[in-house]
């Protein structure tokens, strides 16, 4: 995972992976399953889209968040290793 201080890599959305390999973005993962029930596809993972438009786990959405120095958004903060969409809005 590489940081330019100048310019660094934030997650920008929430978003859900198919097993097919089809990523959706979301404003919640919720909305992301329900999404791809509606396709009738198969959810392989949950995770985050980032401001480089890469996919990430909810742990390396973490790391990058806290590396990027962006506060939760949640008046009491992160919660563990893993990012969670409520921690965005």
């Amino acid at each position: 995972m590489v940081t330019d201080h100048l310019d660094p890599e934030i997650v920008i959305c929430a978003a859900v992976v198919a097993t097919n390999g089809t990523v959706i973005r979301c404003h919640r993962h919720h909305d992301g399953i329900e999404a791809l029930h509606r396709r009738k596809l198969q959810m392989l993972a949950q995770g985050f889209v980032t401001s480089r438009n890469r996919y990430v786990t909810r742990t390396d959405a973490m790391r990058l968040q806290v590396l990027a120095g962006v506060p939760s958004a949640r008046s009491e903060g992160y919660r563990g290793d893993q990012l969670y969409s409520e921690d965005l809005y």
